[in-house]
């Protein structure tokens, strides 16, 4: 399995027309304890995904996701569940059986559109919704999508479909999303100077 995710979110935002690659900190990448916004301490369980936060536009500028930014889902697939999470909602995507289990995407920290409901089928590229806005939020996190591959037996329930299902539950399991989406759209890199901006400092440890 491969989906251009990328592609579908370039192509559902005007202001990423142009965008070359997406940038990922220390602490965006899946499986990470460290973490990317600014605070100096770890995360107490390792990262369930991979946040879409910084890009770098046509001109080789690198530029930050605003709240808003149009969310797109990766493939074809029914709406599982909606819950909220502590920077906006979580949407969880079915998209069948792969033989091992149900597969869902996973879209967090965004505000739903209006008549996004539970059971509905969507298409590649459909847009749920937009990243939520963390502006004044105590731990200065900047607005970002965070996305989430993941497989669950075909029988638990939806009532289950929650962050602890995500991160706590030994009924998932995790997938690397790097390993299944277009991630030659992505560049790692190792010094995050826009933490080290924010904490005043020159170490951008956390």
């Amino acid at each position: 399995m491969h989906f251009q995710y990328i592609d579908h979110l370039i192509r559902a935002n005007h202001t990423l027309a142009e965008a070359s690659v997406f940038i990922l900190y220390p602490g965006m990448e899946y499986a990470s304890y460290e973490k990317w916004w600014p605070d100096r301490g770890m995360r107490p369980t390792p990262h369930e995904g991979i946040d879409f936060c910084y890009y770098v536009d046509a001109s080789g500028k690198e530029q930050a996701v605003v709240p808003g930014l149009r969310v797109p889902v990766m493939a074809s697939g029914s709406v599982a569940a909606i819950c909220g999470d502590y920077l906006g909602h979580t949407l969880f995507l079915d998209h069948g059986c792969d033989g091992r289990g149900r597969f869902l995407s996973v879209y967090a920290h965004i505000v739903p559109d209006s008549g996004v409901e539970q059971g509905q089928h969507l298409s590649p590229g459909e847009v749920i919704g937009g990243v939520a806005d963390t502006c004044g939020r105590k731990n200065r996190m900047p607005a970002h999508l965070h996305f989430t591959l993941m497989e669950v037996p075909e029988n638990v329930a939806l009532t289950m479909f929650d962050w602890d299902l995500i991160n706590r539950s030994k009924k998932s399991e995790l997938l690397d999303p790097l390993e299944l989406i277009d991630s030659e759209r992505t560049r790692c890199r190792s010094d995050n100077h826009w933490k080290k901006r924010v904490l005043g400092d020159d170490t951008g440890s956390a």
